[in-house]
């Protein structure tokens, strides 16, 4: 179904037009119908049509001079049809230009709107059929090297498994690895195909690529995730499959470097999930001395102490070979040994930040049954154990310069989300006007100038590197809007994102001259 939207400052030509497209032979839908050039933009912005009627004489912006302004801001241009009661030459050339599909006097005929419409929709469709073409190509030539890097890890294989994901895709973001390892007792595997089918309704709309690893396992690699605390397969959506696999999944990784690292968490986690051999070994939890050393060293506050001490029973727990139950409950023991000291300590004390700490320790006992591996276990809680360890050290864990040090690290790395003095003020239980002006004596710039640099200085990067649409570089860096980013990028830089990627190609070039 295609989507359609009209735009003319005639009301009934509007209207005359609808019904035209309702009674069609041709599978489409009418999006809405605008009345004025300003409202047109806007529509196409916010509802992507796939093609577009319009009339050129409109008010406050003229039906072409919308899609120049489209097509300059760096957005797709629907299949446009040009309807015009002057039959000019200037409004023809300007529409070829544009290369509109067909350009209509009025007053119109039925047959030739259905003329120009089945042109546009078979434009479409051939569109399409490249686009399907394309990926299917694509998806193969990661899938196979992907397989040969699994089977065989090696640099090389690496290094163009990430250069064909970030070429072909503009890919960024994070990744996750699975595994999925046919259980003992099954006698058929899945076809490839079956099994994408599953994994793709599982994975939500993310980009999933499969290798067959040997007769009973495949690989997964799945891309287009955006959130760094990781992404989880709807096993409600994956019980049939699972009755005959056992998976096991890694953390989520930015950078395709990792890919062997990924590799790594994901046979971990299918390998505890499943047994070692059928042998595990129960870690004996209150009566170990690394339970002990965990508390000394989280009442004192030694920082790199609680990082050594995360980290040593990482490595215990997978060198001897300890079955995930045990994991889980060594840490549950823990989180309610520090949730007691964070009680006792502060008790007498409302403050919000106390308060959310113990009920993040009361949330991440009560969660902890959910991870898959080990790692995922011993990075989550070093994260939180980190921060009971500041606030047990320090009388007062309200420490603002320590809050913006913070701050700008987590827009540095998480630039994309909608980060907000509101965000802020909620998440530190700190007074908005009092942390913009703490962070402007400690940065020498206002919070929303900080975060603003971040993003154009990344969409600097993309645009140079990358062949992302602008509007597809203004969603990565956290705008909502095209045009607002358009507005923000050329007020900071000088330049429109179109000028600027031109002019980085145009140095690209001369680069390369020089250098032969």
């Amino acid at each position: 179904m295609y989507r359609i939207l009209i735009a003319d400052d005639e009301f009934w030509v509007g209207r005359w037009l609808s019904q035209v497209l309702k009674e069609s032979p041709f599978e489409v839908t009418v999006t809405g119908i605008s009345d004025n050039g300003e409202e047109t933009l806007k529509a196409l912005l916010d509802t992507r049509p796939d093609i577009l009627i319009t009339d050129i004489n409109m008010p406050l912006i003229d039906g072409l001079d919308v899609l120049k302004r489209l097509e300059e801001a760096g957005e797709r241009l629907p299949k446009t049809i040009v309807i015009s009661g002057y039959d000019e030459f200037d409004y023809a050339r300007r529409a070829i230009e544009l290369e509109v599909m067909a350009y209509l006097l009025k007053p119109l005929e039925r047959s030739a709107v259905y003329e120009a419409v089945e042109k546009a929709v078979a434009a479409l469709e051939k569109e399409q059929e490249r686009k399907e073409q394309t990926r299917d190509g694509f998806t193969a030539g990661v899938e196979n090297i992907l397989t040969e890097y699994l089977r065989s890890p090696g640099d090389e294989t690496k290094r163009q498994l990430s250069s064909l994901l970030v070429s072909g895709q503009g890919q960024s973001g994070f990744f996750e690895l699975a595994l999925f390892q046919m259980r003992r007792l099954e006698k058929s595997a899945l076809t490839r195909e079956e099994m994408r089918g599953r994994l793709e309704e599982a994975a939500a709309g993310k980009d999933i690529y499969l290798c067959p690893l040997d007769r009973f396992t495949w690989g997964v690699l799945i891309t287009g995730i955006v959130n760094p605390a990781g992404f989880r397969l709807d096993e409600s959506v994956l019980v049939s499959l699972l009755h005959s696999y056992e998976y096991g999944l890694s953390e989520a990784h930015e950078a395709m470097e990792e890919i062997g690292e990924a590799f790594a968490e994901a046979r971990e986690s299918i390998i505890l999930r499943l047994g070692r051999e059928g042998k595990t070994e129960s870690f004996p939890v209150s009566e170990s001395d690394l339970h002990a050393d965990f508390l000394a060293v989280l009442k004192a506050g030694n920082m790199e102490r609680i990082r050594e001490c995360t980290r040593q029973a990482c490595g215990l727990f997978i060198q001897k070979g300890y079955d995930l139950t045990s994991c889980l409950n060594f840490y549950f023991v823990l989180s309610g040994e520090v949730i007691k000291l964070l009680n006792d300590r502060y008790k007498e004390q409302s403050r919000t930040e106390y308060l959310e700490l113990i009920e993040e320790g009361y949330d991440f006992s009560v969660r902890i049954r959910n991870y898959y591996s080990i790692r995922s276990i011993c990075h989550r809680f070093e994260e939180y154990i980190e921060k009971a360890a500041s606030c047990l050290k320090e009388e007062d864990c309200m420490d603002v310069a320590a809050i913006v040090k913070r701050i700008q690290r987590e827009i540095r790395e998480h630039y994309s989300t909608d980060i907000s003095l509101a965000w802020v003020a909620d998440e530190y239980g700190i007074n908005p006007s009092y942390f913009s002006k703490k962070f402007k004596d400690e940065t020498g710039v206002n919070f929303i100038d900080y975060l603003t640099e971040v993003r154009i200085g990344q969409a600097k990067e993309l645009l140079s590197h990358t062949g992302l649409s602008v509007s597809a570089v203004s969603l990565r860096v956290g705008f909502k809007e095209a045009k607002y980013f358009s507005r923000v990028f050329a007020s900071m830089t000088g330049e429109k994102p179109s000028e600027y990627r031109e002019r980085m190609r145009r140095e690209e070039e001369k680069r390369e001259e020089s250098a032969h």
